[in-house]
């Protein structure tokens, strides 16, 4: 397989999870589960207020390589990881991870790295931490103790440091009681920002990507749309917001809540729309400056009359008057410059080399993903397929000399979202 480009990043890390004195610590757990499950390689480290709230070898039990408590740096245990190069155990770590996600951080922890003390593991590896790497925390505290100045005075002055983002909390009720600010951001959230943020690059390019379903709407109760949820935009946005490009995403009003899990990050913008009208002035407002545009939205292509108020019976006749929706990747294609990428998705319910051909002539984009899909309404004994499953069937179209095509493949939306770039930003490498 040809060399990604550098645009691209989505290959599985080493990740140092800090664990700190919070009631939220037990929420660990589930994070770093998912982290193993996503393939990711963890490493755990307690400090002695996660110790009264969690219990260290469950960790293990979830899939984690190692968990280490707040003494280990000074124990036997730093001479005999063997997976680790190195005896002294926080600076073997700093050298091993790709990048370390603290969650949650107590006001105590954020006071000790704020006064460059190494009292424990954490505190050392902190201090240890090489600045070309992402360290990415979230707080979580009593409302009170978060506004506190000094804790406010703490939180200035570790987000000043280029290598740290500090997402914020959530508001709600407290284990204490007392309701507000400073509950810890929602796992989804912290996947979402923690596997994501990464240090400026030089080489950042603007990313533009359309995603979800456009509505038509008939009257002020009825619309026209599809099924598509817009998930298929995930893989994508999860790995050029890593690889350090600015990513915009225009997204359909009723797609999937998940594309909201990134609204944190500093390279991010999500942009809702409803209509395809509202979609094509969007996309082109966004596209003059974009390097890539990622066309995976599920594009209404009609429009009706819309009647006001509810259409009643008496009024509709056999047949309802229709007009044909702006293009919107069309538009972006008479529009396009030499340097600026295209990748165009297909929605089709049989992936023919008929209809792809025709389809790419018509829009020559630098490559066209053909996917099967079917709302599950009329055939395929009720099976959605392509929008609402996790994998679908694929073709990928290129041109250089001659149209390239792709077998069938049944891929998921990630293994997709990996095979696209080699084949646009590679020098157009051969299908298979």
């Amino acid at each position: 397989m040809a060399k990604k480009s550098s645009l691209w990043n989505s290959a599985p890390m080493k990740i140092a999870l800090g664990v700190t004195g919070s009631i939220s610590a037990y929420k660990a757990f589930d994070l770093a589960r998912d982290f193993v499950k996503s393939g990711h390689r963890v490493r755990v480290i307690l400090t002695k207020g996660a110790l009264a709230f969690i219990k260290p070898e469950t960790f293990i039990y979830l899939g984690c390589e190692a968990v280490y408590q707040p003494d280990d740096d000074f124990g036997e245990l730093s001479h005999r990881d063997p997976k680790l190069e190195g005896s002294v155990l926080h600076v073997a770590l700093a050298k091993w991870a790709d990048r370390m996600i603290i969650a949650p951080l107590s006001s105590n922890t954020l006071a000790t790295f704020c006064q460059g003390r190494a009292t424990d593991l954490l505190s050392s590896l902190f201090l240890a931490w090489r600045k070309d790497k992402p360290l990415v925390v979230f707080p979580a505290m009593n409302t009170e103790m978060l506004s506190h100045p000094f804790v406010q005075e703490n939180l200035k002055k570790l987000n000043g440091l280029p290598f740290v983002f500090i997402a914020g909390t959530k508001s709600g009720l407290l284990a204490c009681g007392d309701e507000g600010a400073g509950k810890l951001a929602d796992l989804a959230v912290i996947k979402a920002i923690g596997l994501t943020w990464s240090l400026p690059s030089a080489n950042s390019k603007k990313i533009l990507i359309s995603t979800g379903a456009t509505v038509a709407p008939l009257d002020e109760v009825r619309y026209l749309t599809n099924a598509s949820t817009g998930k298929t935009a995930i893989p994508f946005i999860e790995a050029m917001l890593l690889a350090g490009n600015k990513v915009t995403v225009i997204a359909g009003h009723y797609a999937t809540e998940e594309l909201n899990n990134y609204e944190q990050h500093l390279d991010y913008e999500v942009i809702r729309i409803k209509t395809t009208g509202d979609m094509y002035e969007k996309v082109l407002e966004n596209f003059t400056e974009a390097d890539l545009y990622i066309s995976c939205a599920a594009i209404g292509d009609i429009e009706f009359e819309v009647s006001t108020g509810k259409l009643k019976k008496s009024q509709m006749e056999s047949s309802l008057k229709i007009k044909r929706a702006p293009d919107v990747l069309a538009a972006v294609l008479k529009v396009k410059k030499p340097h600026q990428k295209v990748i165009g998705f297909a929605a089709e319910s049989e992936l023919s080399d008929e209809v792809l051909i025709e389809k790419f002539k018509r829009k020559p984009v630098d490559l066209l993903v053909g996917t099967k899909v079917s709302n599950g309404l009329i055939s395929n004994e009720g099976e959605s397929l392509g929008f609402k499953a996790d994998q679908a069937h694929y073709r990928f179209v290129t041109c250089i000399d001659n149209i390239n095509m792709s077998a069938e493949k049944l891929l998921t939306k990630r293994e997709m979202a990996n095979a696209t770039f080699p084949l646009i930003w590679e020098n157009n490498a051969a299908l298979h």
